[in-house]
């Protein structure tokens, strides 16, 4: 199913990458992270001296020669992530040429394929009527395909702010990763509840390049992909330099709640490729690496 979205040679070559995160977990179980608990993984962290009932296969019994003390190793265990994908399925994300949808879906199974081969644990949350939607708990690279499966089934054609319904729903430590056009009321909210909810938060400002930069002249009408309201205008000079603000406006909005909330934050055209997408866009700025 996952051909659909995306070339199976562009899966080959994201072998390579991994999501970046500064992230350090808690709990968990085995997985890609670093976390603060000392396990047994093969990764060196720290000395501590013996006491007794400790494992004595666990003695370095070169800091014994040296220091005549018994020493016990301690080790960072790695521990699976959390990894949430909110996609945004209102109507005007269904826009543009590639559009703004099909986009957000190959994004989604980039980063969620990505989180599977790092055997982290991935949750995908979308619209429903009126709540939230998610495939939850996949872990794995054997459950791609039904990733794939459920990105390919949704539906963008929802008129509800999708922002609002972020707050319903409690989440465990993790990354979240947000893919929209950011064309809510409510973003601002969304992504306070989630580094309430302890989220290492990534905003993917999906846009296409009709809205970032209009090359439209004359008189014509502009329907509101969400509420179908109409409104003729006359695409002047004048008209195109107020948008320009507007959108500028609209950009540094986003880019400074971004900021106040400690979110990873990149504008994404669909001018460009999902493969330039991913090796000159998101690497480029950390998201992957």
């Amino acid at each position: 199913m996952e051909q659909k979205l995306i070339d199976s040679s562009l899966l080959k070559k994201l072998e390579s990458l991994k999501l970046n995160t500064t992230i350090t977990l808690n709990q968990g179980y085995g997985g890609g992270r670093k976390s603060k608990s000392k396990g047994s993984s093969v990764e060196f962290s720290d000395f501590r001296e013996y006491v007794p009932g400790d494992d004595f296969r666990k003695i370095d019994w070169n800091a014994y020669g040296r220091f005549q003390k018994l020493f016990i190793k301690l080790f960072m265990e790695e521990r699976e992530a959390n990894i949430n994908i909110f996609i945004d399925a209102s109507k005007s994300m269904d826009f543009g040429s590639p559009k703004k949808s099909t986009l957000a879906k190959q994004l989604a199974l980039v980063l969620g394929y990505l989180s599977l081969a790092n055997m982290d644990r991935v949750n995908i949350y979308t619209h429903g009527t009126n709540k939230l939607e998610s495939l939850e708990q996949l872990n794995g690279k054997n459950n791609v395909h039904r990733l794939a499966s459920y990105l390919d089934g949704i539906a963008f054609d929802k008129s509800e702010d999708f922002f609002k319904y972020i707050k319903t729903r409690a989440y465990k430590r993790g990354i979240s990763i947000i893919i929209s056009d950011l064309f809510s009321d409510n973003f601002q909210d969304g992504v306070k509840y989630l580094a309430f909810m302890n989220q290492s938060i990534v905003v993917l400002n999906l846009l296409s390049i009709e809205e970032i930069s209009p090359v439209y002249s004359g008189d014509m009408r502009l329907i509101d992909s969400e509420t179908e309201e109409g409104k003729d205008i006359s695409m002047t000079q004048s008209v195109l330099n107020s948008y320009e603000k507007t959108f500028k406006n609209f950009i540094n909005r986003n880019r400074e709640i971004s900021r106040k909330f400690s979110c990873q934050y990149t504008l994404i055209s669909n001018e460009f490729s999902i493969e330039s997408i991913i090796f000159d866009n998101l690497t480029n700025v950390g998201i992957l690496r």
